[in-house]
Order: structure tokens, then sequence, then C-alpha cells
């Protein structure tokens, strides 16, 4: 790529990455497209992450933001995206290893789909030691729509709530239209927490196009101090994508996917009053059950309202 091509900003927010930064950054390095700029946010990282940040940003062209405190990893990308310089932009997270022509291949749609607000790709998972575990796959809905495929909300609403399948959404290797942010604004994180974004992509996927590459373009790494994975571990309560999931239930247009959206809702109110349950939180997981409208889990529902209120553990959890 030449320097006339559209500047691309890659954002890299960091926490505790030291372990993992300098393959993710070599592997951002490597793109075959030229017209980068790389900032690299650190929210105030208490291992060696700031040090390795420091001599990579002596060697390479990368910009560097220390937070003196950890303003969370929404707050993160959204001080990322608004120093941001490119007409497009990727928030690629720093434990994470990506193909060679990620970039490439997202401002190639782009430029010639100017309908599309947003590219993303498919991804093989990997563990801390960088072995194999499985793939993401498209759904068989999505999978009929062509070589690109160019989806709504509904379908990715519909494929997050259905239980056969995950939603096919991996963040750092989504890319942006700058301009799209400009527009609809930054993650919701006050709102939404930790799936702000999820509910980016959907806000996003609402008013443009949105492409999806069927490729693995990503290396995407689960391990044990990664910050989502903590959050499932700890989180007791509701889980944040239940909002994302009842605030954009009752706008879309779809009635089957607005009827799965329903029952995913109910599903996840009643996961959770059992984990409740099992670490002991009997009103927590009482006033749980008491979000379920419907006749759904009748049967259940009243032998864990049972078990809470003469506080006996279900031991059926995790």
């Amino acid at each position: 790529m030449t320097e006339s091509s559209p500047r691309v900003t890659i954002c890299v927010p960091t926490y505790n990455s030291a372990s993992f930064l300098r393959e993710s950054l070599d592997s951002i390095l490597a793109q075959t497209y030229g017209n980068l700029e790389i900032i690299v946010s650190d929210n105030a990282s208490q291992d060696d992450t700031v040090s390795i940040l420091k001599l990579y940003a002596e060697r390479y062209d990368i910009r560097l933001i220390l937070n003196e405190r950890n303003i969370g990893a929404g707050g993160n990308f959204n001080q990322l995206i608004e120093n941001a310089r490119g007409k497009y932009v990727a928030i690629y997270h720093s434990d994470d290893v990506f193909e060679p022509t990620i970039v490439e291949e997202s401002v190639k749609i782009f430029e010639s789909s100017p309908e599309v607000g947003l590219v993303s790709s498919m991804a093989a998972v990997i563990d801390a030691d960088g072995n194999h575990l499985y793939d993401y796959v498209l759904p068989k809905e999505i999978l009929k729509l062509g070589k690109e495929k160019y989806v709504l909300a509904d379908a990715i609403l519909g494929s997050l709530v259905s239980r056969r399948n995950k939603i096919f959404f991996v963040t750092p290797s989504v890319m942006v239209r700058s301009k799209v942010y400009g527009e609809l604004g930054l993650f919701h994180t006050q709102a939404f927490g930790s799936s702000g974004d999820t509910e980016m992509w959907l806000r996003i996927a609402r008013t443009y196009q949105v492409a999806v590459i069927d490729r693995k373009l990503v290396k995407y790494r689960i391990h044990q101090n990664q910050g989502s994975e903590l959050e499932v571990r700890k989180h007791v309560g509701i889980p944040d994508v239940y909002k994302v999931i009842e605030e954009y239930s009752s706008i879309i247009d779809d009635a089957v996917v607005r009827e799965k959206c329903g029952a995913f809702l109910e599903w996840t109110l009643f996961k959770t009053a059992l984990k409740q349950n099992y670490k002991g939180l009997f009103a927590e997981s009482g006033a749980t059950l008491a979000k379920i409208k419907s006749k759904r889990y009748r049967f259940y529902r009243s032998i864990l309202q049972t078990a809470n209120f003469m506080r006996l553990k279900l031991h059926i959890w995790p």
C-alpha cells in the first residue's frame, strides 16, 4: 500500500498484557497495509507492560497514552477512538495475534462499499500457550448471504440469543469508519458495562451495513487473566449482556427474533438465580426469579424459590 491510501488507526488498549504484548504488537507491525497509525493506551498496568511499550515506541512509530489510573476497558476504548486520526479505526486487543492481511482486507471492503460502516472477521481461538481451542463459525443463515456477508442488527441479535450459535462478532477483529463513531457516539460503558462492545456493534448495524469476512484473520486468545474471563467468573448478578438484549429486543423488526430474545432473557434470569443460590445469595436469587414474568420454568422456579426460602443450596451450578 502507498501512503496515498486511506490512513488506518489501530487502537491497542492494554492492561497487564506483558505476557502476550510483544507477539501481538509484532503481528500488528507486520501488516501488509502500509498507511497505519498505531496508538496504544495503557490502563495503569502493574506488570512490565509499560516498559515493553516504551521499547516499541522508541523503535517504531507508535503513539503511547499512559493512564495514571484505570479508567475501565470501555473508557480506554473511547479515549483511543477520540485520539484516532485515521479514516478507519480498529480496536485490536493486546493479547491477540493478527493475520498480516486483516487491515488490508478490511479496508478493501470499505473502499468498495461506501454503505458499510463496520467490518469484522472470523477468528481461531487459542489458549495462553497459543494452542488452538476452536474456531468461530458463522450461523447457517448468515452463510447464505454470499462471499462477504452483509448483515443487519436483527441477524446479529438472533445469533446472540440462539442457543445453537454464539455471537459471530469477534471484537478485536472489528474496524469501523471513524465518521460512524462521530455520528452514533462512542461506547456506553456506564449503561452496558462489559457488554458495551456488543451494544456498540448493534447500534452501528441499526444504521449501516455490516460486513463479515468469513476467514479467520485473528487468533483470539482466552486465558485466566483476561478481563472478560475474570468478569464472568466473579460476577454473580444479572450479566451485562442482558441489558443489551433487553434494549434491542424492543426495537428490532423480526418477530421471530423478538420471541427468541424473550426466551433468552428469561433463561438468563433463571440461570443467574441458580448461580446466586449456589453462592448462598438466597435473597438475590429470589429477587432475580421475581423478574421472570411468563410461565416458563414455572416448575423449576417453584423448586428454587423453596430452596431460597429454606436457605438451601441446589448443587447444580455451574
